[in-house]
C-alpha cells in the first residue's frame, strides 16, 4: 500500500499498528466493555429522537445490502449504512463518552463502524473489543495533533473530523485479520489519507437556535466515512496522501492546528475517557455536582431560591448563555440546564425534550441565572479539566457556594458499571428496549460474539 516517511503520521501509525496487533490486558478488556455497554445504553436513548428514527427509517433504501443490524429497524444492510444510523443515534442525546483533550466523542464514530464490520468479517468477540481500542486509539491521537479547541474554533465539530479515523481503523483492523494479515503502520497511513478527505462537519448549528439536528448526524457520518475509508483502502489504485496530520493540508492545517507533537503513553487512550451521567454539554456536568453541593442533593425547595451565579470559563458567555428553542440548544444552553436540573433533577433526560421547553418551572429557574468570568478556571480549563462553580443565594438572604473541577464520570472520578446501568432506567417509559442488565450479560459474556452484541442492541 505504498511507503510512508518518518513523519508524525508514519510514527503514530506505528504505534496504532502495535497496539491493534497485540492482545488486550484484562484492564483494556474491562474499560472497552464499559464502554460498549455506555454507547448501547446511549445509542438506545438517542433512536428514540425523531431525527434518529427517521434516519434509521431513511436506510430501508438499502435493506439487504449487506448483513449489519440497523439500529431501530427490522432489517440489515451495508455495514457503512448501519455504522451511520447506529453513530447517529449514539449522538442523539448528549450522553455520549468523550475525549476531553480533543473535545471528541470516539464511542459514537468507532464502536458503530467496527460493530457494523464485524457482522460482515465473522469476527469474534476479542477481535472487536481490540479493533475499537485501537480505533479511539487512532481517534484521540489524530485529534490531539489537531487540537480539539483549536479545531472548534475553526469551525468544525471535531467527532466526524476525527471519527472518520477512528472509525476507519477499526473497521481496516477486522478487516485484515478477516484475512489473516497484521495490520500495518504503511496501510494506516494511506487510510488515514483517505479518511482525511471524508473529515466533515461544521460548528454552524452551535450558532443558530435551530437547525441543530445535523449535528447528531455528524457522528453518523464520522462512522460512515471511516467504514468506506476501509472500503477504498481496499481498492489498490485509489491512492491516498501519506502526510494527513503533518501534512500542509492535513488535518491540522485545515481543521485545527498549529500542529502538535503527539507521543502516545504506556496506558491506552481508552483509560482517560469521560463518560456523561446527564443529557448536556460536557461542561456542564461539573455545574451540576456544583448544584447538587450547594442544594444538599437537590433537597432544597427550589421557591427558595433567589438567585444564581454560575462561574467558569469565557466560553460560557461566548457560547453557552443562550435561550433554548431546540433539544440541542436546551442541551448547550447553560440557564436552561441550570433550570432544568433544579427543576426535575439531573437524571430526567426528556426534561431536554420538545415537550418541556416552555414548561415555566424550568424557565423560571433558568432566568435567574447568571455568569460571569473566574480567571483561575479560565486559566485551567481545557484540555484537562471543565471546571465551573455556583455561588446561590436564597430568599432568607443565606449563599452557599461549591466549585468542581472533575465531575462525575471523569477519568478521575469514573462511573462504576451501575452508574452506567442506571443510565438506561428511563428507557422502559420511551418503548420496549432491552435493559442495561440485559446488554451488560452479554457484553460481559466471554462466549458472546459480536453477532449476539447487535443482537442485545437490537433485538427483534
Amino acid at each position: 500500500m505504498g511507503q510512508g516517511g518518518a513523519g508524525l503520521t508514519a510514527r503514530l501509525a506505528g504505534h496504532v499498528a502495535e497496539v491493534a496487533n497485540r492482545p488486550l490486558t484484562g484492564a483494556d478488556t474491562e474499560a472497552m466493555r464499559r464502554l460498549f455497554l455506555d454507547n448501547f445504553i446511549v445509542s438506545l436513548w438517542g433512536i428514540t429522537r425523531p431525527a434518529a428514527r427517521q434516519i434509521a427509517g431513511w436506510s430501508r433504501r438499502f435493506a439487504g445490502t449487506g448483513p449489519a443490524m440497523v439500529l431501530g429497524a427490522d432489517w440489515t444492510a451495508d455495514p457503512s449504512v448501519a455504522a451511520l444510523v447506529h453513530g447517529t443515534a449514539g449522538h442523539s442525546y448528549e450522553l455520549d463518552d468523550t475525549h476531553d483533550v480533543t473535545t471528541s466523542h470516539p464511542g459514537c464514530a468507532v464502536i458503530p463502524a467496527a460493530l457494523a464490520v464485524a457482522a460482515e468479517t465473522g469476527a469474534g468477540q476479542a477481535d472487536l473489543l481490540r479493533a475499537c481500542a485501537a480505533g479511539y486509539e487512532a481517534m484521540a491521537l489524530v485529534g490531539m495533533a489537531a487540537g480539539g479547541m483549536q479545531t472548534v474554533h475553526r469551525g468544525f465539530h471535531p467527532t466526524p473530523v476525527y471519527g472518520s479515523f477512528g472509525a476507519a481503523t477499526a473497521a481496516w483492523c477486522l478487516r485484515s485479520w478477516a484475512q489473516g494479515r497484521a495490520v500495518m503502520a504503511a496501510d494506516l497511513q494511506r487510510l488515514w489519507g483517505l479518511s482525511l478527505s471524508q473529515a466533515c462537519g461544521s460548528m454552524q448549528f452551535s450558532m443558530e437556535s435551530t437547525g441543530g439536528e445535523i449535528k447528531r448526524v455528524h457522528a453518523g457520518l464520522g462512522a460512515r466515512n471511516g467504514v468506506l475509508a476501509a472500503d477504498f483502502a481496499g481498492l489498490p489504485d485509489v491512492t491516498a496522501p501519506l502526510q494527513s496530520a503533518e501534512g500542509a493540508y492535513g488535518v491540522a492545517g485545515i481543521f485545527g492546528g498549529p500542529l502538535n507533537e503527539v507521543t502516545p503513553g504506556a496506558a491506552l487512550q481508552i483509560h482517560v475517557i469521560s463518560l456523561k451521567p446527564y443529557s448536556c454539554c460536557r461542561l456542564f456536568h461539573s455545574t451540576i455536582d456544583a448544584l447538587r453541593e450547594v442544594t444538599d442533593g437537590f433537597t432544597r425547595p427550589v421557591e427558595e431560591i433567589a438567585d444564581i451565579l454560575i462561574t467558569g470559563p469565557r466560553l460560557i458567555a461566548e457560547q453557552h448563555m443562550t435561550r433554548a428553542e431546540s433539544v440541542m440548544t436546551a442541551q448547550y444552553s447553560c440557564p436552561y440546564i441550570v433550570g432544568a436540573t433544579l427543576a426535575y433533577g439531573p437524571t430526567r433526560y426528556d426534561a431536554y425534550g420538545e415537550a418541556f421547553l416552555t414548561d415555566r418551572r424550568i424557565l423560571d429557574l433558568a432566568a435567574k441565572v447568571r455568569f460571569e468570568v473566574d480567571a483561575d478556571m479560565e486559566r485551567t480549563y481545557y484540555p484537562r479539566q471543565f471546571a465551573t462553580g455556583v455561588r446561590m443565594r436564597f430568599a432568607d438572604g443565606t449563599t452557599r457556594a461549591a466549585m468542581v473541577a472533575d465531575s462525575l464520570g471523569t477519568a478521575r472520578r469514573p462511573m462504576g458499571i451501575d452508574q452506567i446501568i442506571a443510565k438506561g432506567d428511563g428507557l422502559a417509559h420511551q418503548g420496549s428496549f432491552p435493559t442495561g442488565q440485559d446488554l451488560a450479560a452479554v457484553i460481559w459474556n466471554d462466549a458472546a460474539t459480536p453477532a449476539d452484541f447487535a443482537r442485545a442492541l437490537n433485538p427483534r
